[in-house]
Protein backbone atom coordinates (compact mmCIF):
# COMPACT_ATOMS: atom_id res chain seq x y z
CA UNK A 1 0.00 0.00 0.00
CA UNK A 2 1.47 3.36 -0.95
CA UNK A 3 2.22 5.44 1.89
CA UNK A 4 1.51 9.64 2.00
CA UNK A 5 5.09 10.60 2.16
CA UNK A 6 7.25 7.09 0.75
CA UNK A 7 8.74 9.54 -1.44
CA UNK A 8 10.18 11.62 0.90
CA UNK A 9 13.63 11.49 2.55
CA UNK A 10 14.33 12.87 5.75
CA UNK A 11 17.61 13.88 7.58
CA UNK A 12 17.34 13.84 11.12
CA UNK A 13 20.22 15.38 13.67
CA UNK A 14 17.21 15.34 16.32
CA UNK A 15 18.26 14.25 19.75
CA UNK A 16 16.27 14.03 23.14
CA UNK A 17 12.74 14.53 22.01
CA UNK A 18 11.42 17.53 19.80
CA UNK A 19 13.04 16.52 16.97
CA UNK A 20 12.91 12.82 17.13
CA UNK A 21 9.13 13.13 17.58
CA UNK A 22 9.07 15.55 14.61
CA UNK A 23 10.40 12.50 12.73
CA UNK A 24 8.76 9.38 13.96
CA UNK A 25 5.53 11.28 13.10
CA UNK A 26 7.26 11.70 9.28
CA UNK A 27 8.68 8.49 9.64
CA UNK A 28 5.24 7.31 10.70
CA UNK A 29 3.49 8.34 7.48
CA UNK A 30 6.11 6.75 5.46
CA UNK A 31 9.06 9.13 5.00
CA UNK A 32 12.29 7.52 4.92
CA UNK A 33 14.15 8.78 8.57
CA UNK A 34 17.86 8.81 8.13
CA UNK A 35 18.87 9.72 12.05
CA UNK A 36 22.30 10.82 11.86
CA UNK A 37 24.22 9.93 15.13
CA UNK A 38 27.74 10.85 16.66
CA UNK A 39 30.05 7.51 17.06
CA UNK A 40 28.64 5.64 20.52
CA UNK A 41 25.07 7.03 19.28
CA UNK A 42 22.81 10.12 20.60
CA UNK A 43 22.81 11.79 23.89
CA UNK A 44 19.04 9.80 24.69
CA UNK A 45 20.44 6.53 24.55
CA UNK A 46 21.92 6.64 27.94
CA UNK A 47 19.32 8.18 29.82
CA UNK A 48 15.73 6.43 30.70
CA UNK A 49 13.01 7.00 32.57
CA UNK A 50 12.85 5.13 35.68
CA UNK A 51 16.38 4.39 34.73
CA UNK A 52 14.63 1.59 32.95
CA UNK A 53 16.66 -0.37 30.46
CA UNK A 54 16.40 -3.97 28.71
CA UNK A 55 19.45 -5.71 27.52
CA UNK A 56 21.47 -1.84 27.86
CA UNK A 57 19.09 -0.39 25.48
CA UNK A 58 17.25 2.80 26.62
CA UNK A 59 13.54 2.49 26.35
CA UNK A 60 13.19 5.94 26.27
CA UNK A 61 14.98 5.97 23.29
CA UNK A 62 12.40 3.38 21.51
CA UNK A 63 9.77 5.55 22.56
CA UNK A 64 10.96 8.52 19.93
CA UNK A 65 13.01 7.23 17.08
CA UNK A 66 10.83 4.18 15.55
CA UNK A 67 10.36 3.71 11.30
CA UNK A 68 14.04 5.15 11.16
CA UNK A 69 17.76 3.97 10.25
CA UNK A 70 20.44 5.01 11.52
CA UNK A 71 24.35 6.14 10.37
CA UNK A 72 27.18 7.04 13.15
CA UNK A 73 29.39 9.73 11.27
CA UNK A 74 31.33 12.34 13.34
CA UNK A 75 30.44 15.59 12.12
CA UNK A 76 34.05 17.17 12.83
CA UNK A 77 35.61 14.18 10.28
CA UNK A 78 36.29 15.87 6.98
CA UNK A 79 35.71 12.72 5.63
CA UNK A 80 32.27 12.09 7.62
CA UNK A 81 31.63 15.68 6.86
CA UNK A 82 31.20 14.57 2.87
CA UNK A 83 29.46 11.80 3.03
CA UNK A 84 26.70 14.06 4.68
CA UNK A 85 26.62 16.82 2.84
CA UNK A 86 26.00 14.62 -0.06
CA UNK A 87 23.30 12.91 2.21
CA UNK A 88 21.45 16.43 2.98
CA UNK A 89 21.75 17.47 -1.01
CA UNK A 90 19.36 14.96 -1.91
CA UNK A 91 17.27 15.28 0.80
CA UNK A 92 14.10 16.62 1.15
CA UNK A 93 13.99 17.69 4.56
CA UNK A 94 16.68 18.47 7.04
CA UNK A 95 15.66 17.92 11.17
CA UNK A 96 17.76 19.72 13.74
CA UNK A 97 16.78 20.43 17.58
CA UNK A 98 20.18 22.03 18.80
CA UNK A 99 20.88 25.52 20.22
CA UNK A 100 20.48 27.80 17.67
CA UNK A 101 23.76 28.50 15.85
CA UNK A 102 25.38 25.40 16.51
CA UNK A 103 24.10 24.00 12.92
CA UNK A 104 25.77 27.00 11.67
CA UNK A 105 29.04 26.42 13.26
CA UNK A 106 29.35 23.28 12.31
CA UNK A 107 28.89 23.92 8.23
CA UNK A 108 25.53 22.43 7.87
CA UNK A 109 22.93 25.31 8.81
CA UNK A 110 20.42 26.67 6.34
CA UNK A 111 22.41 28.44 4.14
CA UNK A 112 24.88 26.19 3.67
CA UNK A 113 22.79 23.67 2.65
CA UNK A 114 20.52 25.34 0.68
CA UNK A 115 23.26 26.82 -1.43
CA UNK A 116 23.75 23.01 -2.50
CA UNK A 117 19.98 22.02 -2.34
CA UNK A 118 17.39 25.21 -3.05
CA UNK A 119 14.36 22.91 -2.91
CA UNK A 120 15.67 21.71 1.15
CA UNK A 121 12.84 22.31 4.12
CA UNK A 122 15.10 23.16 6.79
CA UNK A 123 13.83 22.44 10.05
CA UNK A 124 15.01 24.03 13.56
CA UNK A 125 13.19 23.28 16.79
CA UNK A 126 14.91 24.48 19.94
CA UNK A 127 13.92 26.35 23.44
CA UNK A 128 13.02 29.78 23.05
CA UNK A 129 13.57 30.59 18.94
CA UNK A 130 16.77 31.49 17.17
CA UNK A 131 16.53 35.17 18.35
CA UNK A 132 15.36 37.29 21.72
CA UNK A 133 16.80 37.59 25.00
CA UNK A 134 16.47 33.78 25.86
CA UNK A 135 17.55 32.79 22.26
CA UNK A 136 21.05 31.15 23.79
CA UNK A 137 19.66 29.81 27.04
CA UNK A 138 19.24 26.33 27.47
CA UNK A 139 15.62 24.96 27.00
CA UNK A 140 14.14 21.80 28.23
CA UNK A 141 10.69 21.22 29.02
CA UNK A 142 10.50 21.50 32.76
CA UNK A 143 12.05 24.85 32.12
CA UNK A 144 9.84 25.92 29.50
CA UNK A 145 6.49 25.23 31.78
CA UNK A 146 7.74 27.42 34.43
CA UNK A 147 8.65 30.29 32.29
CA UNK A 148 5.44 29.89 30.20
CA UNK A 149 3.14 30.46 33.04
CA UNK A 150 1.77 26.47 32.61
CA UNK A 151 2.67 25.54 35.63
CA UNK A 152 1.31 28.56 37.38
CA UNK A 153 -2.32 27.77 36.24
CA UNK A 154 -1.96 23.90 37.23
CA UNK A 155 -3.08 22.23 40.35
CA UNK A 156 -5.09 24.00 43.71
CA UNK A 157 -5.10 27.04 44.99
CA UNK A 158 -2.37 26.10 47.98
CA UNK A 159 -0.33 24.07 45.88
CA UNK A 160 3.39 24.46 44.79
CA UNK A 161 3.28 25.45 40.87
CA UNK A 162 2.35 22.00 39.27
CA UNK A 163 4.13 20.63 36.04
CA UNK A 164 2.69 18.58 34.13
CA UNK A 165 3.85 14.68 34.12
CA UNK A 166 4.00 14.43 30.68
CA UNK A 167 7.00 16.48 28.82
CA UNK A 168 3.65 18.34 27.25
CA UNK A 169 5.69 21.55 25.68
CA UNK A 170 8.32 18.59 23.42
CA UNK A 171 5.25 16.94 22.39
CA UNK A 172 3.55 20.10 21.88
CA UNK A 173 6.14 21.77 19.87
CA UNK A 174 7.34 18.23 18.08
CA UNK A 175 3.69 18.01 16.19
CA UNK A 176 4.09 21.82 15.44
CA UNK A 177 7.46 20.98 13.90
CA UNK A 178 5.80 18.13 11.65
CA UNK A 179 2.84 20.12 11.03
CA UNK A 180 5.16 23.08 9.23
CA UNK A 181 6.88 20.38 7.31
CA UNK A 182 3.84 18.83 6.12
CA UNK A 183 3.09 22.67 4.93
CA UNK A 184 6.51 23.64 3.73
CA UNK A 185 6.37 20.15 1.23
CA UNK A 186 3.02 21.27 0.21
CA UNK A 187 4.49 24.77 -0.96
CA UNK A 188 7.40 23.38 -2.60
CA UNK A 189 5.21 21.06 -4.36
CA UNK A 190 3.48 23.71 -5.71
CA UNK A 191 6.15 26.61 -6.38
CA UNK A 192 9.39 24.34 -6.52
CA UNK A 193 11.03 26.22 -3.61
CA UNK A 194 12.50 25.04 -0.28
CA UNK A 195 12.16 26.98 2.81
CA UNK A 196 13.48 27.00 6.81
CA UNK A 197 11.14 27.07 9.21
CA UNK A 198 11.14 27.22 13.34
CA UNK A 199 9.60 25.85 16.46
CA UNK A 200 10.38 26.37 19.66
CA UNK A 201 9.63 24.93 23.23
CA UNK A 202 7.88 28.19 24.76
CA UNK A 203 5.85 29.22 21.48
CA UNK A 204 4.15 25.74 21.98
CA UNK A 205 3.55 26.06 25.54
CA UNK A 206 2.07 29.56 25.12
CA UNK A 207 -0.38 27.60 22.28
CA UNK A 208 -1.55 25.49 24.66
CA UNK A 209 -2.83 28.00 27.05
CA UNK A 210 -4.81 29.89 24.15
CA UNK A 211 -7.69 30.21 25.76
CA UNK A 212 -6.23 31.16 29.49
CA UNK A 213 -3.93 33.81 27.99
CA UNK A 214 -6.60 35.56 25.74
CA UNK A 215 -8.68 35.48 28.71
CA UNK A 216 -6.12 37.52 31.05
CA UNK A 217 -4.69 39.91 28.19
CA UNK A 218 -8.26 40.78 27.17
CA UNK A 219 -10.11 41.57 30.51
CA UNK A 220 -7.38 40.65 33.30
CA UNK A 221 -10.08 38.20 35.08
CA UNK A 222 -8.63 36.86 38.62
CA UNK A 223 -6.25 33.67 38.18
CA UNK A 224 -8.00 32.08 40.80
CA UNK A 225 -7.01 28.29 41.49
CA UNK A 226 -9.72 27.14 43.51
CA UNK A 227 -9.46 25.09 46.80
CA UNK A 228 -9.56 21.52 45.47
CA UNK A 229 -10.24 19.94 42.05
CA UNK A 230 -10.94 22.79 39.95
CA UNK A 231 -10.01 21.65 36.61
CA UNK A 232 -9.33 25.17 35.30
CA UNK A 233 -8.85 28.19 36.14
CA UNK A 234 -11.19 30.02 34.17
CA UNK A 235 -14.22 27.74 34.23
CA UNK A 236 -17.31 27.50 36.44
CA UNK A 237 -18.16 24.29 38.72
CA UNK A 238 -18.75 22.15 38.56
CA UNK A 239 -15.59 21.64 36.35
CA UNK A 240 -13.00 19.03 38.03
CA UNK A 241 -11.96 15.87 40.01
CA UNK A 242 -13.66 14.49 42.78
CA UNK A 243 -13.32 11.86 45.07
CA UNK A 244 -15.39 8.98 45.03
CA UNK A 245 -15.75 5.88 48.00
CA UNK A 246 -13.00 3.98 46.26
CA UNK A 247 -11.28 6.63 43.60
CA UNK A 248 -11.76 9.61 41.59
CA UNK A 249 -13.99 11.39 38.55
CA UNK A 250 -14.30 14.07 36.65
CA UNK A 251 -17.35 16.37 35.98
CA UNK A 252 -16.77 18.60 32.77
CA UNK A 253 -19.53 21.73 31.57
CA UNK A 254 -23.04 20.62 32.97
CA UNK A 255 -24.98 22.78 34.78
CA UNK A 256 -25.00 22.72 38.89
CA UNK A 257 -28.89 22.68 38.71
CA UNK A 258 -29.09 19.87 36.35
CA UNK A 259 -26.60 17.89 38.43
CA UNK A 260 -28.73 19.30 41.82
CA UNK A 261 -31.40 17.68 40.55
CA UNK A 262 -29.86 13.96 39.65
CA UNK A 263 -27.78 13.89 42.93
CA UNK A 264 -30.43 15.14 44.82
CA UNK A 265 -28.37 18.37 46.14
CA UNK A 266 -30.84 20.85 47.43
CA UNK A 267 -27.89 23.55 47.46
CA UNK A 268 -27.45 24.16 43.80
CA UNK A 269 -30.81 22.66 42.33
CA UNK A 270 -31.16 27.23 41.68
CA UNK A 271 -27.68 27.35 39.93
CA UNK A 272 -28.84 27.72 36.79
CA UNK A 273 -26.32 30.45 35.00
CA UNK A 274 -22.90 29.73 34.45
CA UNK A 275 -22.41 33.44 36.23
CA UNK A 276 -23.25 31.85 39.44
CA UNK A 277 -21.31 28.71 38.93
CA UNK A 278 -18.20 30.85 38.30
CA UNK A 279 -18.69 33.17 41.62
CA UNK A 280 -19.56 30.03 43.82
CA UNK A 281 -17.02 27.23 42.40
CA UNK A 282 -15.64 26.59 45.96
CA UNK A 283 -19.10 25.95 47.49
CA UNK A 284 -20.55 24.25 44.84
CA UNK A 285 -18.23 21.74 44.03
CA UNK A 286 -17.36 21.17 48.38
CA UNK A 287 -21.44 20.08 47.72
CA UNK A 288 -21.03 18.41 44.63
CA UNK A 289 -18.09 16.57 46.32
CA UNK A 290 -19.69 15.41 50.10
CA UNK A 291 -22.10 13.73 47.86
CA UNK A 292 -19.69 12.02 45.26
CA UNK A 293 -17.45 10.37 48.27
CA UNK A 294 -20.70 8.19 49.67
CA UNK A 295 -20.64 5.55 46.70
CA UNK A 296 -18.51 4.01 44.14
CA UNK A 297 -16.98 5.68 40.77
CA UNK A 298 -18.38 2.89 38.64
CA UNK A 299 -22.45 3.83 40.35
CA UNK A 300 -21.72 7.74 40.08
CA UNK A 301 -20.53 7.06 35.88
CA UNK A 302 -23.52 5.22 35.56
CA UNK A 303 -26.31 7.05 36.93
CA UNK A 304 -24.59 10.11 35.70
CA UNK A 305 -24.52 9.11 31.81
CA UNK A 306 -27.88 8.59 32.10
CA UNK A 307 -28.45 11.84 32.50
CA UNK A 308 -25.98 12.52 29.49
CA UNK A 309 -24.11 14.16 31.88
CA UNK A 310 -20.45 14.93 30.61
CA UNK A 311 -18.32 13.05 32.92
CA UNK A 312 -15.30 9.70 33.58
CA UNK A 313 -13.76 8.06 35.85
CA UNK A 314 -9.80 8.98 36.40
CA UNK A 315 -7.97 5.95 35.33
CA UNK A 316 -4.43 5.18 36.11
CA UNK A 317 -1.46 3.81 33.36
CA UNK A 318 -2.07 0.22 34.23
CA UNK A 319 -5.76 0.91 33.20
CA UNK A 320 -5.11 2.98 30.07
CA UNK A 321 -2.80 0.03 28.39
CA UNK A 322 -5.58 -2.40 28.92
CA UNK A 323 -9.09 0.01 27.72
CA UNK A 324 -10.79 -1.10 25.13
CA UNK A 325 -11.02 2.48 23.47
CA UNK A 326 -7.64 2.86 23.54
CA UNK A 327 -6.92 -0.73 22.20
CA UNK A 328 -9.75 -0.35 19.43
CA UNK A 329 -7.84 3.07 18.25
CA UNK A 330 -4.57 1.20 17.78
CA UNK A 331 -2.73 3.32 20.68
CA UNK A 332 -1.23 0.10 22.14
CA UNK A 333 0.94 -1.77 19.54
CA UNK A 334 3.61 -4.00 19.43
CA UNK A 335 6.91 -4.50 17.28
CA UNK A 336 9.67 -6.93 17.12
CA UNK A 337 13.12 -5.38 18.38
CA UNK A 338 16.40 -7.22 17.71
CA UNK A 339 17.50 -6.94 21.61
CA UNK A 340 14.65 -6.08 23.28
CA UNK A 341 12.32 -9.05 21.82
CA UNK A 342 8.41 -8.07 21.93
CA UNK A 343 8.32 -4.06 22.83
CA UNK A 344 4.76 -2.67 23.63
CA UNK A 345 4.62 1.26 22.26
CA UNK A 346 2.15 3.75 21.61
CA UNK A 347 0.50 4.15 18.23
CA UNK A 348 -0.28 6.92 15.80
CA UNK A 349 -2.87 9.07 16.79
CA UNK A 350 -4.61 9.61 13.34
CA UNK A 351 -6.06 7.44 10.88
CA UNK A 352 -6.42 7.55 7.65
CA UNK A 353 -8.26 5.40 4.73
CA UNK A 354 -5.81 5.57 1.82
CA UNK A 355 -2.66 6.08 3.41
CA UNK A 356 -2.68 4.93 6.98
CA UNK A 357 0.63 5.36 9.48
CA UNK A 358 2.00 2.30 10.27
CA UNK A 359 5.20 0.66 12.12
CA UNK A 360 8.16 -0.81 9.68
CA UNK A 361 11.04 -0.29 11.18
CA UNK A 362 11.64 -0.73 15.16
CA UNK A 363 13.97 2.14 16.46
CA UNK A 364 17.39 1.47 15.33
CA UNK A 365 20.28 -0.26 17.41
CA UNK A 366 23.09 2.93 16.97
CA UNK A 367 24.62 3.25 13.66
CA UNK A 368 22.61 -0.52 12.98
CA UNK A 369 22.23 1.22 8.95
CA UNK A 370 25.45 2.52 8.82
CA UNK A 371 27.02 0.08 6.31
CA UNK A 372 23.78 0.14 4.24
CA UNK A 373 23.48 3.94 4.19
CA UNK A 374 27.07 4.19 2.80
CA UNK A 375 26.53 1.55 -0.01
CA UNK A 376 23.28 3.34 -1.06
CA UNK A 377 25.34 6.65 -0.89
CA UNK A 378 28.46 5.07 -2.89
CA UNK A 379 30.42 4.90 -0.34
CA UNK A 380 32.63 2.34 0.65
CA UNK A 381 32.03 0.69 4.00
CA UNK A 382 35.73 1.02 5.21
CA UNK A 383 35.07 4.50 6.38
CA UNK A 384 33.50 2.61 9.06
CA UNK A 385 35.50 2.70 12.49
CA UNK A 386 34.66 -0.33 14.85
CA UNK A 387 35.77 -0.05 18.36
CA UNK A 388 39.00 -2.53 17.58
CA UNK A 389 40.23 -0.67 14.56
Amino acid sequence: MPRALDDITVVSFGQIAQGPVATQMLGDLGAEVLKIERPGGEWMRGFSMANEYIEGESLHFQFFNRNKRSIELDIKDDEHREVLYDICEEADVVVENFRPGVMDRLGFGYKKLSERNEELIYASASGFGSTGPYADRPGQDLIVQGMSGLMSITGDRDDLPTPQSVAIADLHSATYLAFGILAALHYRDRTGKGQRLEADLLSAAVDLQLQEIGTYANTKAELDLGEDGLGNVYHPAPYGVYETADGHLVLSLVKPSKLGEILDIDAITDVETWEEAYEDRDGIMASIGAVLRTDTTETWIAKLLEHDVWCGPVKDIPDVVDDPQVRENGMIRTIDHPTLGELTVTGTPIRMSKTPPYIRRHPPLAGEHTEEILREYGYPTSMVRRDDD
